[in-house]
């Protein structure tokens, strides 16, 4: 091997010869600079006479590193090495000495310090670190095999058995950091530590540690510690055990889940979310954990999430408690059960199934309401959703089914869609099936077909009255209760279904007409499918009301309308001073979308058609009957087509305006468009065969955004062309005066009452503010946002969303924003949401009904490691607050402080939690709370 000029200016020529026979004998030495081929590293045998031998009197341990099970040499592989300073060799002794910023290559170990000395006599090298002019440590041997990293103090290590002596390790396992005064490896590549010192702190001098004279790591898998006890600042606490167990989180491991424990007035003295975590595969996990109260109540949770890897994703969980709501010496239990379930696809094939379960007892959320997620302690609404879609192949026709769920968890109302099965069909263009691909009009025909089975069951109260006529013999109660969502009433829920069939068949084209005109006729054919009848009897003053029945059989009604839409787009532009070749604010743009169209239906309530029945409802103040029709599907799955004649021309007109501004400092005097008013739309019909009121309400929407989309604007409205006059007053039994009213068929303009009255008004103003966005750095508010997405809460209890391939969406952002402390920030100095919701709503004389309220959340930064969070917002019709959260958090390094209150209402409560940052310590925290519960 030629060693160049290096080797030359070390020995003489004499010794050349010598030197190289020795290095050939037994081992294979190459310099850095010398290109080699690296290969696989095999291991050595172990059975020949360590001669790294420690006499029993000296304080240190031997690393055994692991073995193939075949040796070929001594030596496997080349041994590469480099030094900033200086290489020197020894060639009688066989000695290499590497100074300044040492560097070995062994195979995959690889060994960097101030100074290495190599010695081929006993294979053995031996690394150091120095101390500098400042009296500090610098170059310590940092020793590195695979992905596992040494620090040390110093280090032996032969070449022939692979043994090592390392004394002052520090490593890294994961988020843990594990000192140690010295470190044996065994022959099962385990880690015996001695004076060891667990932490998740990343100092040199941790903050906190746990102490243990004696510590086995077993890589990828747990570290076992024998007696242990934790130390804070170097203080001894009482904290500790005869022998602990730390997971090393390389991969999923099943274990026990330790529970947290405490106190509350009401239910006693808890252990809470305890259990245990199986850890089945990559793909499906599931922990079972449960909690138990001195006072009898109790309870358990399964949850579980799964996957399929660019198939399908989701989590389950299912959660019942059984609670003693009842004071001291009392027994009131309440059984509750709630099931969350979501399931989401993750290609697009031709079939696609997902699920969205959030379903339970009515009374689950009041007697467990969530200490962080006040929206679902709020919310009275829950939704579930299961669906299923396929493309039928070689065909246009695509089969759906779906169920859902709505529950009323306050009037404990439930309203299930179970199932509703549709059949669809792409739109076909006949001209096609002859090759004729064409734009002309009669090219452009096409139709489609859907078709919709459904079935309904609701718990709610049997009606009282159809369209607002009383049922002769229906319960006086104002309010009756539903039926009892239980085993015993399946059948008669069941039997209460509204279940039918929809066809509908739509066929349209479109033309151009003068090159800027687009008509669109179409033509569309509906038919629903009943399996039974109403059929009514007259008012009956002794009975209180009109007779139905209900007939069984089946029953099919059909109607048809006939369509046509005309619209065109067009633009004005409003030009600035064009003296000016380069003005501020070059031009304002107006776009308009006029729309016309034209709708005709006949009269589906007529006799001939057998959809409506004329029935005489009561008398008026004069003795005159009063006849109405009434449709025989009133209620069902799908009513009947709407009576009277519909002749209707629509109107409606879209606008947006844009303006054009100079871009600010930029000298090649580049535009940009700025939009004033995204939407202003606004739309009305004209009904030419309504005997009277043809004209129908004026309806107003539209949208914009100011300042760079820093403020978004939303508003809507609707004026009411007609007036009203009042037919009569009274007084109910709270002494309100009621209003009993009329339109008549007078416009208001005619009336010098001006267009019309405004009798509804939304507006919704809302904006996210932060010191980082006002500079315009949008960047930290996604890095922001990925951040929060990507930590864990405890919506997810299995702290496996990420990796089973959870996405928050905007749901998940929504959900920071209500729980401050699951997601903190230091970042940005403050960020801040606003948002405000005005609904105004009068109709003729009835009393006017404005709700106004406004919602606040963020948190701002005090200084670098305190922050304070809030949530909060007012109601200006009831003029109180709303729900209220206040957090103040404290970034201790290696620890967090969360203060949590909630300063009023129905869920009152505060909270103080001193905690680890790591996952991996995340039980060690100290925690005060008194909830709702001790109230």
């Amino acid at each position: 091997m030629n060693f160049s000029q290096n080797l030359k200016a070390q020995v003489s020529r004499k010794y050349a010869l010598l030197l190289v026979i020795l290095c050939a004998f037994s081992f294979s030495l190459q310099a850095q600079e010398v290109p080699a081929r690296e290969r696989d590293l095999p291991s050595l045998p172990t059975q020949q006479q360590d001669t790294l031998s420690t006499p029993s009197s000296q304080d240190s341990l031997q690393i055994s590193l692991p073995q193939s099970a075949k040796a070929r040499g001594d030596i496997e592989t080349t041994i590469k090495y480099n030094a900033k300073d200086s290489i020197i060799f020894d060639a009688l002794n066989r000695i290499v000495y590497l100074y300044g910023g040492a560097v070995i290559t062994y195979g995959d170990i690889k060994l960097e310090a101030a100074r290495i000395t190599i010695d081929w006599t006993s294979s053995t090298l031996a690394a150091v670190g120095v101390t500098d002019s400042l009296g500090k440590d610098v170059g310590k041997p940092v020793f590195t095999q695979g992905a596992e990293t040494y620090v040390t103090d110093n280090i032996r290590y032969n070449f022939k058995t692979r043994k090592a002596l390392i004394k002052g390790v520090v490593t890294q396992q994961e988020e843990a950091y594990i000192h140690g005064d010295f470190v044996k490896r065994d022959a099962n590549n385990h880690l015996h530590i001695k004076g060891a010192r667990y932490t998740t702190c990343n100092l040199e001098h941790p903050h906190f540690y746990i102490q243990a004279e004696k510590l086995k790591m077993m890589p990828n898998d747990k570290i076992v510690a024998g007696p242990f006890h934790l130390k804070i600042a170097d203080i001894s606490t009482p904290l500790g055990f005869v022998f602990g167990m730390f997971p090393v989180p390389r991969k999923r491991v099943s274990g026990v889940i330790i529970p947290s424990y405490g106190e509350e007035n009401r239910r006693g003295f808890f252990l809470r979310d305890g259990g245990y975590y199986f850890a089945i595969n990559d793909y499906l996990d599931l922990a079972v954990t449960g909690e138990a109260y001195t006072k009898g109540s109790r309870g358990f949770q399964i949850a579980s999430n799964y996957r399929k890897r660019y198939q399908y994703a989701g989590n389950f969980s299912l959660r019942y408690n059984r609670q003693n709501q009842g004071e001291e010496g009392e027994e009131n239990i309440s059984k509750d059960f709630w099931v969350s379930w979501s399931h989401n696809p993750q290609t697009k094939g031709a079939s696609r199934f997902s699920a969205s379960v959030n379903a339970g007892t009515s009374s689950f959320t009041n007697n467990n309401p969530s200490l962080n997620n006040f929206e679902r302690n709020l919310n009275q609404q829950f939704s579930s959703n299961i669906s299923y879609s396929n493309s039928l192949p070689g065909t246009p026709f695509n089969l759906s089914a779906r169920a859902s769920l709505v529950q009323d968890v306050v009037r404990n109302t439930a309203d299930l869609l179970l199932p509703e099965v549709g059949l669809t069909m792409q739109r076909q263009y006949p001209a096609q099936w002859f090759g004729r691909t064409g734009r002309s009009w009669w090219e452009q025909i096409n139709f489609s077909y859907t078709g919709t089975a459904t079935n309904r069951i609701s718990n709610r109260a049997q009606a009282t009255s159809i369209s607002g006529f009383r049922i002769a013999g229906a319960p006086t109660d104002l309010q009756p209760e539903p039926i009892p969502l239980n085993a015993e009433n399946i059948g008669t829920l069941f039997r209460r279904a509204n279940n039918g069939v929809r066809h509908a068949i739509p066929v349209s084209t479109s033309l151009n007409l003068l090159k800027h005109f687009t008509l669109t006729p179409s033509f569309n054919y509906q038919e629903v499918w009943n399996f039974r009848e109403l059929r009514y009897t007259d008012f009956d003053a002794e009975r209180g009301g009109i007779g139905v029945d209900t007939v069984s059989g089946f029953s099919r009604a059909s109607s048809w309308n006939l369509n046509a839409g005309l619209n065109t787009k067009f633009y004005g532009m409003f030009y600035f001073n064009k003296r000016n070749p380069t003005p501020k604010v070059q031009a304002i743009r107006h776009m308009v979308i006029p729309t016309v169209g034209f709708s005709y239906a006949p009269d589906f309530g007529d006799a001939r058609y057998g959809t409506y029945q004329n029935v005489v409802v009561g008398r008026d103040p004069a003795g005159n009957i009063i006849e109405r029709q009434l449709s025989i599907y009133q209620g069902f799955a799908y009513d009947a087509p709407q009576a009277g004649r519909q002749g209707s021309i629509t109107f409606g007109v879209s606008n947006n305006f844009e303006m054009k501004v100079r871009e600010k400092g930029d000298t090649a005097t580049t535009y940009k468009k700025v939009p004033l008013l995204e939407r202003l739309n606004f739309s009305t019909s004209y009904n030419l065969l309504r005997d009277s009121l043809k004209l129908a309400p004026i309806s107003i929407s539209g949208n914009t955004s100011l300042f760079n989309n820093l403020i978004t604007i939303n508003f809507g409205g609707q004026l009411n062309p007609y007036l009203y006059r009042i037919d009569s007053t009274f007084r109910n039994r709270q002494e309100e005066l009621q209003i009993v009213q009329s339109q008549v068929d007078k416009l208001a303009i005619a009336n010098g009452r001006g267009l019309g009255r405004l009798e509804q008004v939304n507006v919704g103003l809302s904006t996210n503010l932060s010191s980082a966005g006002l500079k315009g750095d949008t960047r930290s508010q996604s890095q922001a946002a990925n951040t929060a997405a990507s930590r864990r809460g405890l919506d997810d209890p299995l702290g496996e969303g990420e990796a089973m391939g959870e996405d928050l969406g905007q749901e998940g952002l929504a959900y920071r924003y209500m729980d401050p402390s699951q997601y903190v920030d230091f970042t940005l100095p403050w960020t801040l949401r606003l948002s405000y919701t005005l609904s105004y709503q009068k109709r003729g004389y009835q009393p006017t009904t404005i709700v106004q309220s406004a919602n606040f959340s963020g948190d701002l930064k005090v200084t670098e490691k305190w922050k304070v969070g809030y949530t909060s917002g007012y109601d200006f019709t009831n003029h109180e607050f709303t729900a209220t959260r206040l957090s103040i958090f404290r970034d201790l390094h290696c620890w967090q402080m969360n203060v949590n209150w909630v300063p009023f209402g129905r869920f009152q409560s505060f909270s103080v939690d001193i905690r680890v940052k790591s996952a991996v310590l995340q039980d060690l925290k100290l925690s005060r709370r008194r909830s709702f519960w001790d109230q």
